[in-house]
């Protein structure tokens, strides 16, 4: 009699672990399937709010390119895919700011006559080329390096919190300046140096948020004015001194 109470309390004993164990096994399963779940909405989500923000910047640059502002048409704009194009902005930039121009590639800056001064800024480890046309496809040009002579044409400027800094004089007829760093890639800055006034728009900073559900993802490019390419430059040195028409 004992040893059959003992045998089933020791089946109880293993019937009770072996439940334990698959429960254990159950809940971790269940656990982990739940998990995935909301790993896959959470990128559900996320994927949508960023396809909305995308959506925003598309229509905002077809905007741009219409009319010249987006305005606030876009917000709160809702999407098929039960998404939102929650906020649409831009910001003009008057101002020339690159982190980075590469040796003997060019950037450009648009002109429009209300400005008399630009100030340039950049890295002394670079020499500047600047060539500014004028309304009549004349061709002035400067070139310059910071605290170190150089051979003719170029001429030396001082260098100021660590840049090479110049102020170059525009005419109200002058309406493109070309910039092109000789020797090193550098980082540039050009900006009025007029008071009271601003060069005209030289990019504008587009930033879109979408959102889907709870999540939020933003977006943001920048639309530059267009630019012609670096072999223009090329025409720029002829002797010259001017364009044909």
């Amino acid at each position: 009699m004992m040893k059959h109470m003992n045998s089933s309390g020791q089946a109880v004993v293993v019937i009770l672990l072996v439940a334990v164990v698959v429960s254990t096994i159950a809940f971790s399963i269940a656990g982990s399937s739940l998990k995935n779940i909301e790993q896959t909405a959470t990128t559900e989500e996320t994927n949508r709010a960023f396809s909305a923000a995308e959506a925003g910047i598309e229509e905002a640059l077809y905007t741009l390119d219409q009319t010249g502002t987006i305005g606030t048409s876009l917000n709160n704009t809702p999407l098929q895919s039960g998404a939102l194009i929650k906020d649409v902005s831009a910001q003009d930039q008057h101002s020339l700011v690159l982190d980075r121009l590469e040796q003997d590639d060019v950037a450009q800056v648009t002109l429009d006559g209300t400005v008399s001064q630009v100030r340039l800024m950049w890295d002394p480890s670079a020499a500047m080329v600047i060539s500014i046309i004028d309304s009549n496809y004349n061709v002035t040009r400067y070139s310059s390096k910071c605290n170190s002579a150089l051979s003719a044409p170029f001429s030396t400027v001082a260098t100021v919190s660590g840049k090479c800094q110049q102020d170059v004089d525009v005419t109200s007829t002058d309406r493109i300046m070309r910039v092109r760093p000789m020797y090193a890639d550098t980082s540039i800055s050009v900006s009025s140096n007029t008071a009271g006034h601003e060069l005209p728009v030289q990019s504008t900073i587009v930033t879109s948020t979408g959102k889907s559900g709870e999540t939020e993802r933003t977006v943001q490019v920048e639309r530059t004015v267009p630019v012609a390419p670096a072999f223009f430059d090329y025409v720029l040195f002829s002797a010259s001194g001017s364009l044909a028409k």
